[in-house]
C-alpha cells in the first residue's frame, strides 16, 4: 500500500502551486491508497480536488494557519474521529451549501496500515518545538508505530526507541516564517593563542596549558584585541545562505510503501528543476510491539 505524506501547502497565500514534476508523479491512477494531509493545506479547494483525484481517501489535521471549521469539496471523503470515512448518509447530517460542506479539523488522526498505525499531526502543537523527546512522548500517547508531523518545512526522517518519525516538509517550499536556525561562525584559523585563551572566559576553546593561558591573557594589547574582534564580526568569515535571508525551502514530500511490517520511505526533493528520490527502510520491531501492548 502506497501512502503520500504532505504539508505545509499554503495554498495560495505563500506559494501558487506544487511543482509540476510532482504534480505528474503524484497523478498516477489507482496507484496511491491513502493521503495524509498535515496542516496548513487546506486554503484552497483546488488542491483539495487535486488530492481527491489521487485517492478518495484523504487524512486531514489541523495546522496552525488552518480555521477549525474549514469548506471542504463535497465530494471529498472526510475522516471522523476514529479515522474512518464518512459515507454520503453520515455528511448529510453535516452543514453543507450547493458545492462544499463544514468540516471541523482534529488536532491528531490516526491511520491503520498493515502492521503499523500511523499517526498524523501538525508540529505546531509540540512544545519545544520540532523537539524528538516530545514528538516521542506524542508517539506513545497516541500508540503508533510511525509518526508523521509537519511545521518545519524542512524533511526528516529518523528513529527513535523503535519508532519511526517522518516530516515530509513543505510540498510547495512555503516560505518559513520561524525564526532561522544559524550555525555559529568558525574560528578563523589566523586567530592567534591570545585571543583563544582569552575565549576560555565566554565559553570559548579551552586551552591545554591553563597557566600559560593566564600568563597570555595578563600581557594582551589591548589594541591587539580590538583588532581581533574586529576580525571576528568579518562579514566576509559568515556565509548566510540565501534560502535563510528569503525564508524559502526547498519543495519535498514523502511517499510511504508499506507492506506488512515494513514500510520503505521515499524522499522526494525538487532541486534545481528536478527531482531527487532518497530511500530508507523501516522495519517493525518486536520491541515496538510490546510496548503498544502497555
Amino acid at each position: 500500500m502506497l501512502l503520500v505524506a504532505l504539508g505545509d501547502a499554503y495554498i495560495p497565500d505563500r506559494a501558487i502551486d506544487i511543482p509540476l514534476k510532482f504534480k505528474k508523479l503524484l497523478s498516477i491512477p489507482d496507484k496511491i491508497s491513502h493521503i495524509a494531509l498535515l496542516g496548513n493545506s487546506t486554503q484552497s479547494s483546488e488542491f483539495l480536488t487535486f488530492l481527491n483525484q489521487i485517492s478518495p481517501n484523504i487524512s486531514i489535521v489541523r495546522g496552525e494557519f488552518d480555521n477549525p471549521k474549514v469548506s471542504i469539496p463535497k465530494h471529498l471523503p472526510t475522516k471522523s474521529s476514529n479515522n474512518e470515512v464518512l459515507n454520503s448518509n453520515d455528511r448529510k447530517k453535516k452543514h453543507s451549501t450547493n458545492n462544499e460542506s463544514k468540516e471541523e479539523l482534529p488536532l491528531t488522526s490516526i491511520i491503520k496500515v498493515g502492521d503499523f498505525r500511523i499517526g498524523c499531526c501538525s508540529g505546531y502543537t509540540i512544545v519545544p518545538k520540532n523537539d524528538p523527546v516530545s514528538l516521542l512522548v506524542l508517539a506513545r500517547q497516541l500508540n503508533v508505530d510511525i509518526l508523521l508531523w509537519s511545521g518545519t518545512h524542512n524533511v526528516e526522517a529518523y528513529t527513535l526507541e523503535g519508532k519511526f518519525f517522518v516530516n515530509p516538509g513543505s510540498c510547495t517550499g512555503a516560505f518559513n516564517s520561524d525564526w532561522p536556525i544559524m550555525n555559529e561562525p568558525p574560528i578563523p584559523q589566523n586567530r592567534s593563542e591570545s585571543s583563544i585563551a582569552a575565549g576560555n572566559n565566554t565559553g570559548g576553546i579551552k586551552a591545554s596549558n591553563q597557566d600559560n593561558s593566564a600568563e597570555t591573557v595578563t600581557t594582551m594589547n589591548p589594541e591587539d584585541s580590538q583588532a581581533e574582534e574586529e576580525e571576528e564580526v568579518n562579514e566576509e568569515d559568515i556565509e548566510i545562505p540565501t534560502s535563510i535571508i528569503s525564508g524559502s525551502n526547498t519543495p519535498s514530500f514523502c511517499l510511504l510503501d508499506i507492506q506488512n511490517s515494513t514500510c520503505t520511505l521515499y524522499i522526494y526533493i525538487y532541486v534545481d528543476g528536478e527531482v531527487r528520490v532518497d530511500k530508507v527502510v523501516y522495519k517493525k520491531t518486536e520491541e515496538s510491539e510490546e510496548s503498544q501492548q502497555y
